[in-house]
């Protein structure tokens, strides 16, 4: 039984230090996915930009219309 104790007791504390580790690990490592997602999404939103204006302007420009008075 005492056996049965220790090896649950054992995998209890290699469970903790692993969240644990997971935890320190992904707080280390969020600037660079934070910098690495802005950089991405500045892109995108770059190319979007772009493709917007080319669709909004017209193909050819005509003369202005000017009324007379």
């Amino acid at each position: 039984m005492k056996l049965i104790f220790n090896i649950m007791s054992a995998t209890s504390f290699v469970g903790v230090v692993f969240l644990i580790s997971m935890t320190v690990y992904i707080n280390l490592t969020k600037q660079s996915r934070i910098d690495e997602n802005r950089k991405f999404i500045e892109s995108v939103i770059e190319k979007q930009v772009l493709t917007q204006i080319r669709e909004s302007m017209p193909k050819e420009s005509g003369g202005v219309y000017v009324p007379n008075k």
